[in-house]
């Protein structure tokens, strides 16, 4: 026994060289395949299918070559041939375990991931290294460890696993180091391991044919093409990676910025208000916060188009940004409101600032050929003297504004303590108006529409009081209001049609009922089917029923106006278009939207007789209404002048003071003509409200 030990011997010789090439292949292709796997997790649909296969190509690549240099590293001590079959066998054994590893790992995430994954990567490194050295041919018998040898192979799949879950957490130093050296380590480890586990029984006068050199050249070889894949993996990434650092820095510039004008949008204007608080919270500081909202906005929009409008908003932008110093800030919230941040140290900068902000509000603002004026409302709170948090700061520096707002003799207002009492004073008339829709404070009056040539009663159009025990009656602009503010407004429309409906059905022949609705519950998808309900819970024929709208309504979604317009029409309700002969309408409105009737605007005919332009203004109107084969309507006729004009003009029907004023109990200003139809003389009314009518006076 102790003469054949003699004849065995075991040469544990390794190339420096080599084996250092090896191990920086290795650990550079561990951290980069380990980072590609995070990547593969981050993308889904085909970006994933190429990432998981840019991480097979670069984790193949070094752990075969890893493999195949340290092999080539080491001094068998015998002449040695490489199987080229096998070789290539070994490299496929990675480049197919290595995809379904990631995609393991990924799709099943967490702990059962990971060790599926490990188990396929930590098999495909195995079977790699042991094809490999089946295609190491050595001229010498070679005996196995087996034991030793799935040492080798419980070390890959263990590492594996621990690498590709510490790969999927969130990316951190640590976390990248401990990923790669448990990398290294699986393939490292098993690596070596195997070699161990491998004896090379050998004769003393045996001697080693193969040229190292030759293997050295080839092992150096490998090394450098794996280094471009690698390199090529590592560029791909920081490529990537610079690519998704800009998308993000432009999205969340989008993000933090107005589409519109450029300037920062609410959300940075709150992430800036934070810091301004924490800053003169520690340092014991104030700032201010001026609300902005422009006067003439809707009114430039109304006459000059939305173009003009954004025009105007960008150039106060531009203005805005031009007189900001250190310590201010401004941004846009939304439609015409903006707000402002001043650092402030004594009241004589802040008044500086604020008029600043005046100035570039009243200066013209050219526009294709004209000069417009948007001028505006200031409202300003100061922190902490205002109040000592965000919300209450912003919430009294809009309570100033809106004080600027409704004050004709200053447009720049301070918060103070008493503006609460109108907020108050505004949130009791809230309550009251809910409360007011169940206690029969609400009421429906009608204004009657008569046939101008005869007199004959056509129909009524279905109007909104409210009597406020305190107050008395309130103005409905201010119903309105409160019903939009509270969010009554739908609930306030629907009880409203169906009550003039259910009214309309009691009256004797073909009388209609006109309802005005807001644009918010005419853009409803349910609102066809709530006419339509209202319809047959009533009785009421549909073409007794008008459905009135104002071009404001249609301005709001076109689109979206049309097809409601068409569904309610093929209901066979009547439409019809309220404030025609406003500064906004338009020709090509009549033609697309099936509308039975135009109602020329009360603000046209206050100037009939007296203004020979309106006057042909609303001839040209009623002339464009009958060659399109639509009724027209004049409102607002309170003078026998206007009603003969109108007379003489073939306007179909009339509306006015001069015809009959708005009652519980409706009755022709003017007896009908013979057979004509007669109203009922009591109807009940119940609380709620019909959309009040432009032409509605509060004074009536």
């Amino acid at each position: 026994m102790e003469s054949m030990n003699n004849h065995i011997y075991e040469l544990r010789v390794y190339n420096p060289f080599l084996l250092s090439g090896a191990l920086i292949v290795c650990v550079l292709g561990a951290w980069i395949t380990m980072r590609l796997v995070a990547r593969v997790s981050e993308t889904r649909g085909r970006q994933r299918v190429g990432w998981c296969f840019l991480t097979a190509m670069a984790g193949a690549s070094f752990v075969w070559c890893t493999h195949f240099a340290a092999m080539l590293a080491y001094h068998a001590g015998a002449d040695v041939h490489l199987d080229p079959l096998l070789t290539f066998l070994s490299l496929l054994a990675m480049f197919v375990a290595m995809p379904f590893a990631v995609m393991a790992a990924v799709r099943l995430y967490g702990r059962g991931g990971c060790m599926l994954g490990g188990i396929i990567l930590g098999l495909g490194i195995a079977s790699m290294h042991y094809i490999g050295m089946a295609a190491y041919q050595i001229d010498a018998p070679v005996a196995w460890n087996m034991p030793l040898a799935i040492v080798s192979v419980l070390i890959g799949i263990g590492l594996s696993g621990a690498a590709l879950c510490l790969a999927l957490r969130p990316a951190s130093l640590r976390h990248e180091i401990e990923m790669t050296l448990a990398m290294v380590g699986a393939v490292a480890g098993l690596h070596f391991t195997g070699m161990a586990a491998m004896h090379i029984n050998m004769h003393p006068h045996m001697q080693a044919l193969h040229d190292s050199e030759q293997f050295q050249a080839i092992g150096f070889a490998v090394i450098a093409g794996s280094m471009l894949t690698i390199v090529a993996g590592i560029a791909c990434f920081v490529i990537d990676g610079s690519v998704r650092q800009e998308s993000y820095d432009e999205l969340h510039r989008m993000a933090m910025s107005d589409a519109l004008t450029g300037l920062p949008n609410r959300i940075s204007f709150n992430e800036r208000l934070s810091q301004e608080v924490a800053m003169a919270d520690q340092k014991g500081e104030q700032f201010a916060v001026i609300g902005i909202d422009l006067n003439k906005f809707k009114e430039i929009n109304d006459t000059r188009g939305h173009a003009a409008g954004d025009v105007v908003l960008t150039t106060l932008a531009e203005r805005f940004s031009a007189l900001l110093g250190p310590g201010e800030f401004v941004a846009r919230l939304g439609g015409d409101e903006f707000i402002a941040i001043h650092r402030t140290s004594d009241q004589a900068e802040l008044h500086d600032f604020v008029n600043r902000i005046q100035q570039a509000l009243n200066r013209p603002i050219p526009i294709d050929d004209y000069m417009v004026t948007s001028g505006g409302s200031i409202g300003v709170a100061v922190y902490p003297v205002d109040a000592t948090d965000s919300e209450t700061l912003i919430s009294r520096a809009d309570l100033a504004m809106y004080r600027a707002k409704t004050d004709l003799q200053h447009t720049i207002w301070y918060y103070e303590s008493s503006l609460d009492q109108n907020v108050r004073e505004r949130r009791a008339m809230g309550d009251d108006l809910r409360a007011a829709m169940a206690s029969n404070q609400l009421s429906l009056f009608f204004q009657v529409q008569t046939v101008v040539a005869t007199g004959a009663v056509s129909g009524y159009e279905a109007l909104l009081r409210w009597e406020h025990p305190v107050r008395g009656s309130v103005p409905p602009a201010e119903i309105l209001d409160l019903a939009y503010e509270n969010g009554l407004i739908i609930e306030l429309g629907e009880w409203v049609l169906d009550q003039a409906c259910q009214v309309a059905a009691g009256w004797d022949g073909n009388i209609r009922v006109a309802v005005n609705m807001s644009a918010s519950q005419f853009l409803l998808p349910r609102f066809a089917d709530t006419v339509q309900a209202a319809l047959a819970r009533s009785g009421l024929p549909a073409d007794r029923l008008v459905i009135e709208i104002t071009e404001a309504t249609i301005q709001r979604d076109r689109p979206r106006a049309l097809a409601m317009a068409r569904k309610v029409h093929a209901l066979g309700v009547r439409l019809a278009l309220d404030e025609f002969g406003g500064p906004k309408s338009v020709l090509s409105m009549l033609r697309e939207f099936p509308f039975d009737k135009i109602k020329i605007d009360r603000t046209l005919m206050q100037q009939v007789g007296t203004d020979p332009v309106m006057t042909e203004l609303v001839r040209s109107v009623m002339i464009m209404g009958h060659a399109l084969r639509v009724s027209v309507l004049a409102q607002g006729i309170e003078t026998p002048g206007q009603l003969a004009l109108l007379s003489s003009e073939g306007c179909d029907e009339g509306q006015g003071y001069l015809l009959g004023r708005p009652a519980h109990v409706p009755m022709a200003a003017h007896a009908p003509a013979p057979g004509a139809p007669t109203m009922p003389q009591t109807f009940a009314v119940t609380p709620m409200r019909a959309a009040c009518a432009p032409s509605f006076n509060p004074a009536a």
